[in-house]
């Protein structure tokens, strides 16, 4: 008999008095309320008053300035308004106050499944170990909200959590679909439970797979992307049986999953049959993911990814020609048909990088005459097809881009420099004091860092931008709550405007009120303006927000994340950052949902109609303007 971690049985014993809560349905008195929520304090439709907005606005300073008030979180959790109780929950969990967390513990046997759903979910982001066994009461016998909540906290906290999860699941038992505690519960919360298993490293794949025959579409898609995510091959021969499943995301999780290095040789007819189905699938992302997964086969997989390089869909497209380098190699009758057949530059684009991993002259010529282009998207692919340039060439390409007219293209030419050898110290210097009196900040921080010492240029930030968070009066934050964050409070549309449509958003300004208010307003400035989509993965995200373009650029100031139970669902608009508080004006929007993302990132929005217009966008296309409505 396999040996449990030291205290593992006694976390089964405690988990197995779960299954019978769950089997009673019922919890002891002055325990749970009602699934509709119990009593919800005094949220109404009536305008706030001074002492409403006063406190939420405390509130709100506290968790912007990251300053925890144990005075003000106590004084808040017995507010006469329930809504508020469940946001200073929240507070809790997102500023770590440990000496809160038994608190929150409590607050999950709350009468309002408000307060405790938002207790779990805060026990989650704070990863308390110590919350285990309360979480798993709620899983027991919580309404569904709270039980969702807890699962997902189980799977935040992790290995702690295995053997709670693992007999929720049904470890053991024959039939879990029909006798486990997650049997018991309705599907969101069976769903909740599987994905949380995505979490555990090794995550149980022979608890999960078969949750793969449960009769809800929601349980599927959590049980297919945990195994497709994590590309678990114990789970592939179960996940090949819901190939044709009628729910997108479950056959894009199944597409994700059948690389050749998971399905191995005992599997590999089968998962190539299913692939080659996949790539003919009415869904887009189902066919972005069976592309890449069927060029990991190699070259034996041409015919298979030249179906996605004819793809109607451009990112389709984008996929396929990423594994050009493998399937063609050095045949340049393919590269040419390839090229010729397929115009769009985001496509060529990655054509070109795989080209140069071969060191291919091929398309040299037509490349270089895009240095030319009026386009400043063309000449900087024109400057990054010349990465095998010489030292002696990254020179002379820099002064030949040292005074392009878009600055994005000369911070790349210089950015080129940082690597060249000691003896081209002259010509760089020169280059360098030119671009420290460049009107772009970014170029003159480049020329800078090159006028630096060597090791000090090796060590130098990233990041060139000097955003701070923007200090504000309480006054300032009761603006916030008044526009924004009040009960009665207007939740914005925001309108993308692009190339091929308009993208409608409806903004979250209850559960995100500060990125709202900043969001907002660069809009209604003029901010996101004629700026370019600089970063979309297939399948992943489209990104945009930055008026350099590159990836680079930003508002000035810092947001803070406001993370909430607003799930990353396809659709769902997300802050950008590059590490914790450093949001600015870069958003997302998610083609698919991503679990993986919740509690990580804030959800402020979500699509209201666009969809197909979202999926038509490249990297590199343009987004013309956002209005509010």
């Amino acid at each position: 008999m396999k040996r449990e971690p030291s205290g593992g049985r006694a976390v089964r014993s405690l988990a197995l008095a779960f299954v019978s809560l769950a089997a009673a349905g019922c919890v002891s008195a002055g325990g749970y309320g009602s699934a509709a929520g119990g009593a919800r304090g005094s949220s109404s439709t009536l305008m706030p008053s001074l002492r409403d907005v006063q406190a939420d606005a405390r509130l709100l300073a506290m968790l912007d300035t990251r300053r925890p008030d144990t005075l003000l979180v106590d004084t808040l959790l017995a507010d006469h308004n329930a809504d508020r109780r469940a946001r200073t929950a929240l507070a809790i969990g997102q500023l770590r106050m440990r000496a809160r967390f038994p608190q929150l513990r409590r607050l999950l046997l709350d009468g309002d499944t408000l307060i405790a759903a938002n207790a779990a979910y805060a026990l989650g982001i704070a990863k308390d170990t110590q919350a285990v066994a309360s979480l798993a009461r709620a899983v027991g016998g919580a309404p569904d909200p709270v039980a969702r909540e807890a699962a997902w906290a189980l799977g935040e906290i992790g290995e702690p959590s295995r053997t709670v999860l693992a007999v929720a699941l049904g470890d053991g038992l024959a039939a879990p679909l029909l006798t486990s505690s997650a049997s018991l519960r309705d599907a969101p919360v069976r769903a909740a439970l599987v994905l949380a298993t995505v979490k555990l490293r090794p995550a149980p794949i022979a608890l999960v797979a078969p949750w793969l025959a449960d009769s809800s579409a929601i349980v599927v898609r959590s049980a297919a992307y945990v195994i497709g995510r994590l590309r678990a091959a114990a789970g592939v021969r179960a996940l090949l049986t819901v190939r044709a499943h009628p729910d997108d995301e479950v056959r894009q999780s199944v597409a994700r999953a059948l690389t050749r290095g998971t399905v191995g040789d005992s599997l590999g007819g089968r998962a190539r049959e299913a692939l080659q189905a996949l790539l003919r699938d009415r869904d887009w992302r189902v066919r972005a993911n069976a592309v890449a997964s069927v060029s990991t086969f190699g070259p034996s997989a041409l015919a298979d990814v030249q179906v996605g390089l004819t793809d109607s869909v451009a990112n389709v497209r984008v996929v396929a020609a990423d594994s050009l380098s493998v399937m063609f190699g050095r045949d340049t009758l393919r590269w040419r048909r390839a090229w010729d057949a397929d115009t769009l530059l985001a496509v060529r684009r990655v054509m070109l990088v795989q080209v140069r991993r071969l060191a291919l002259s091929m398309f040299d010529t037509e490349v270089a005459a895009w240095q030319q282009h009026r386009d400043w998207r063309y000449r900087m692919t024109a400057l990054e097809h010349r990465a095998r340039d010489t030292d002696v060439e990254r020179v002379r390409t820099a002064e030949a881009f040292i005074a392009d007219a878009d600055p994005r293209v000369r911070t790349a030419a210089l950015q080129r420099l940082t690597t060249s050898t000691p003896s081209l110290a002259a010509q760089v210097r020169l280059l360098a004091e030119r671009a420290s009196t460049d009107p772009d900040s970014i170029v003159r921080a480049v020329g800078q860092r090159l006028m630096a010492p060597r090791d000090t240029v090796a060590r130098a930030p990233r990041r060139t931008t000097t955003d701070s968070v923007v200090p504000r009066s309480l006054a300032a934050y009761e603006r916030v709550v008044r526009d924004w964050g009040a009960p009665t409070s207007r939740q914005p549309v925001a309108v993308i405007e692009t190339d091929y449509g308009v993208v409608t958003l409806q903004l979250f300004g209850r559960e995100a009120p500060l990125i709202v208010e900043a969001f907002v307003r660069l809009a209604t400035e003029g901010f996101y303006q004629n700026t370019v989509f600089h970063r979309v993965v297939p399948n992943f995200v489209v990104q945009d927000g930055d008026p350099r373009g590159d990836g680079s650029g930003g508002p000035g100031f810092s947001l803070r994340e406001s993370f909430s139970r607003q799930r990353h669902e396809r659709g769902c608009l997300g802050l950008a950052t590059s590490g914790p508080d450093t949001g600015g004006s870069q958003y997302y929007l998610c083609h698919a949902s991503q679990p993986h993302l919740d509690g990580a990132y804030t959800v402020f929005g979500r699509v209201l109609s666009g969809f197909d217009v979202m999926d038509r966008i490249v990297q590199g296309d343009r987004m013309l303007r956002i209005r509010i409505q």
